[in-house]
């Protein structure tokens, strides 16, 4: 607990850099969120079965070097479910070695506690658009000592980015998340394979801002990583960068205001009431590092010295649909060409 108390006292002193261009890096990073590219590249992901996965995870990492960094954008009122763990061996055993299963805070003022999070929100992106449900523990990553978020489940109706398979088709046809005028809140996802789903309705009217864990949500967005079944010994985080205000402080909504009618995601792994919801009323604007990247984080000060770097930039580009549908045409026509090449001999 002293160690705890030392890490958060040293979030909180840490103010000698400021963000400098806020609104060029909002600007710049909506300027690259372009629906036709978007278009572009869910019409030849239809088509990346033609190719072997690894050849299809191979263009993505070689795009990844000539664009290092992806630009999205979170739509206002995505909404962050905490579950306190029930099953802490099950969640130890889904985290790679490079982690440890972690207590930590989630408001500053909080006692520390094992959780599974789940994560619901509208996002875009030059690559993705839609709505992005993320299943994750919370864990420290042994080689830095940042904690981490785990992703331990993805369900979305747009394409996913994944260590083992470079993209991944959408999982779910069925994936609502809105709001209305009311204050209320809409939520129905289920994974097309499977059929388990989160469905809930609620109210996010009682809301009251409060301060977050600096070191959980500031830096433990520097340290992304991905469970087991996703890695498959590919364990390497990556990074966000942003401005730290956007995660200053969010809506604690009280959880009997959150009516859950059905969650199967993940019998068993935590309890099934609600022990914390947050709910984020604004857009949050990330810079993100793209597939097979990792930039590496010392504290906030480093976060705002990449984010004013960034935002300073003559050129702000990030990795877009152009960058990797080149090469998935160029990989469809060798491959096509082959096919003739082996009829014709044969």
């Amino acid at each position: 607990m002293q160690v705890y108390v030392k890490v958060l006292h040293f979030y909180l002193k840490s103010d000698k850099m400021e963000i400098q261009n806020e609104e060029k890096f909002i600007k710049g990073v909506e300027s690259l969120i372009n629906p036709m590219e978007v278009s572009n590249i869910l019409f030849f992901q239809k088509f990346k079965r033609l190719l072997p996965s690894r050849i299809m995870k191979r263009f993505l990492y070689n795009a990844s070097k000539k664009t290092p960094y992806i630009g999205f954008a979170i739509d206002p009122y995505s909404l962050f479910l905490f579950f306190r763990l029930n099953d802490i061996e099950y969640a130890k055993s889904l985290l790679p070695d490079r982690y440890d299963l972690a207590m930590t805070r989630l408001f500053a003022d909080d006692e520390p506690d094992y959780y599974m999070g789940i994560g619901n929100l509208n996002t875009r992106a030059s690559t993705f658009w839609g709505t992005r449900q993320e299943v994750y523990l919370i864990a420290k990553d042994k080689k830095t000592g940042l904690f981490s978020f785990i992703f331990i489940d993805i369900l979305s109706n747009t394409i996913i980015a994944l260590p083992t398979k470079g993209i991944a088709d959408p999982n779910c046809a069925r994936a609502i998340f809105t709001t209305n005028s009311k204050g209320e809140i809409f939520l129905d996802i289920q994974e097309d394979g499977t059929n388990r789903k989160l469905i809930l309705t609620g109210s996010i009217k009682r809301g009251k801002m409060r301060r977050l864990d600096q070191p959980l949500w500031l830096m433990g967005n520097t340290s992304v990583g991905h469970c087991k079944r996703f890695s498959k010994g590919e364990d390497n985080p990556f990074a966000v960068i942003f401005d730290p205000a956007e995660v200053h402080e969010a809506l604690d909504i009280p959880p009997e205001d959150i009516r859950i009618t059905e969650n199967t995601l993940f019998p068993g792994l935590a309890h099934p009431e609600i022990s914390k919801a947050i709910c984020f009323p604004f857009a949050q604007h990330y810079i993100a590092d793209s597939p097979g990247i990792y930039t590496m984080v010392k504290d906030r000060d480093d976060i705002i010295r990449k984010y004013n770097r960034l935002a300073d930039s003559e050129k702000f580009t990030t990795f877009s649909a152009r960058t990797l549908v080149k090469q998935i045409f160029i990989g469809i026509s060798v491959t096509i060409l082959i096919a003739i090449f082996l009829l014709l001999i044969l």
